[in-house]
């Protein structure tokens, strides 16, 4: 038993001593609007756009952290995505 616990304490010795926090940047995306996507006739070119744009910021080490709409008045499905990346 005091071995294992030995071998325990030096686990997390050394896991505590190798931990390095990463840091991350973030930046807000626009996606642009559900309701006006589904009213449009070319949903399917602006559909690409998006997909186009989330690639391009995931060649650049962009990962998508979260993603949220923001109800207003006018339309209720206006999309964004926070992307994050760590720092150099």
């Amino acid at each position: 038993m005091k071995k294992f616990v030995l071998a325990l304490f030096m686990v997390l010795c050394f896991a505590c001593v190798s931990y390095a926090a990463v840091k991350y940047e973030y930046k807000v995306v626009p996606l642009g609007s559900l309701t006006s996507l589904q009213k449009s006739k070319e949903a399917a070119s602006r559909t690409a756009q998006v997909e186009a744009l989330l690639n391009q910021h995931g060649e650049e080490g962009w990962e998508i952290a979260e993603i949220f709409a923001v109800r207003t008045t006018f339309d209720p499905n206006v999309f964004f995505v926070i992307m994050k990346r760590p720092m150099n």
